[in-house]
């Protein structure tokens, strides 16, 4: 706890919200199910066409892409594929 502290104080930006949670006990029981949540650290296209590199030189990674794209697109109005190979400035809004 001390070393979390010292870290939010003096490495880390001021923001207006910030929280830490410490706790003294392990959840356990049964798993329930429930609806999948996604949580990406940064929305991470460094520049244009660099998932297209990936796709096209690492067949692993084109088929986990595949896949996670069909899980997707049933949920958005625009295909991930499209905004990842050819978004342009749909990559600078923080929904892709």
């Amino acid at each position: 706890p001390v070393d979390v502290g010292f870290s939010l104080v003096t490495s880390r930006a001021v923001l207006d919200h910030r929280a830490v949670l410490i706790g003294d006990r392990t959840v356990s029981g049964a798993v329930t199910f429930g609806r999948t949540g996604v949580l990406f650290s940064g929305q991470g296209a460094q520049r244009s066409g660099m998932g297209r590199e990936l796709y096209e030189s690492y067949p692993v990674f084109a088929d986990a892409f595949d896949a996670v794209c069909a899980e997707l697109d049933r949920h958005l109005d625009q295909p991930i594929r499209d905004v990842v190979f050819e978004g342009g400035e749909l990559l600078d809004q923080t929904q892709f």
